[in-house]
């Protein structure tokens, strides 16, 4: 508990700091990051695997997170492979590795046929824009709008408050796997405590913060992409979570959208670059948002709203801050 508290009370004391260029504090912070998803895990918080999963199963996740604990203790390190063989690394689920290649195209024309042709959108789109500067505001067909101020009408708007953790037992079976992939996924990151650091340790750490960072939670089994009623639902399910995010203004806060049946990856992330990520830069928020598509055993996309940056052991307080920031 003690050791839990001084790692959250570091977190929160260093919001939004660059990446140090000490590249053996990763080290560091990578173990840190592990004791993190080794306690949510454990403890049965919302983004936890035995949040989700059933009782029958809990005992196993309980009895490898132990095992990997016992490893890391041990110094042997995790995701590390025989001697004389090469791990495969996991592809990591943000940055170039989770985009798309982008068409050269005319801004002003995509924009005009986007806002176009979603005029019911206006409204929250007009409440999203930063303020009148941002490109799209010859598009919104209005003045910027107060995001607090948004109406809800559920018989007359497109947008929902949408519920942050599935209610439905195959859709939580369905989270649940994913969690354990994306938990797996982390742990092949083949890092080995006992060796010099490289950028596997980053990765690790990088990976970690974005799980840790995930609150909310949507499954949509049967969309499969494609067509007209498929994209139109997951066009909502991804700007009704947008305006959720922006709504709560919580740094380090996201939200997880999983397509078990989407046939075909490399199109989701055309449609989330389209469809969600040119049009959070016209609207001023490309630097708020970090999103992303990617799989781990099923297909899904990734909001993130301000990720923070990590924290710089140069721009550490002194112990007494410390303390004075944990007794708050």
């Amino acid at each position: 508990t003690m050791m839990s508290q001084k790692s959250t009370a570091t977190i929160n004391h260093y919001p939004g700091r660059p990446r140090p260029p000490n590249q053996s504090y990763y080290r560091v912070y990578s173990r840190m990051w592990y004791l993190l998803l080794q306690i949510a895990l454990l403890s049965g918080s919302t983004a936890s695997l035995q949040a989700f999963t059933p009782i029958s199963q809990q005992n196993d996740c309980q009895q490898r997170a132990t095992t990997i604990s016992c490893r890391m203790a041990a110094g042997q390190g995790f995701g590390k492979p025989p001697d004389g063989a090469s791990a495969p690394r996991p592809k990591k689920t943000y940055g170039k590795d989770s985009a798309t290649s982008r068409d050269v195209i005319d801004m002003e024309s995509s924009m005009k046929d986007f806002f176009a042709a979603r005029p019911d959108w206006l409204p929250l789109f007009q409440s999203l824009a930063v303020n009148e500067a941002c490109p799209a505001i010859d598009h919104l067909g209005g003045a910027v709008q107060d995001v607090a101020a948004l109406d809800f009408h559920e018989e007359s708007t497109p947008w929902r408050r949408l519920q942050a953790i599935p209610d439905n037992d195959d859709d939580r079976i369905i989270l649940a796997n994913f969690l354990d992939a994306a938990q797996r996924s982390l742990i092949e990151i083949p890092v080995d405590e006992q060796t010099q650091e490289d950028d596997l340790d980053l990765q690790f750490v990088e990976e970690g913060r974005r799980i840790l960072a995930l609150g909310r939670f949507h499954v949509m089994r049967e969309n499969r992409g494609g067509s007209v009623d498929h994209m139109d639902a997951l066009f909502e399910a991804c700007w009704n979570e947008v305006m959720h995010l922006a709504l709560e203004a919580e740094e380090h806060t996201g939200s997880l959208i999983i397509l078990p049946q989407y046939e075909s990856l490399s199109d989701l992330r055309r449609f989330t670059d389209m469809n969600v990520l040119q049009p959070l830069e016209w609207l001023g928020l490309g630097g708020d948002f970090e999103v992303s598509s990617f799989q781990r055993g099923s297909p899904a996309i990734r909001l993130i709203y301000k990720l923070s940056g990590i924290p710089d052991p140069s721009e550490k307080g002194t112990p007494e801050e410390d303390t004075a920031d944990k007794e708050e």
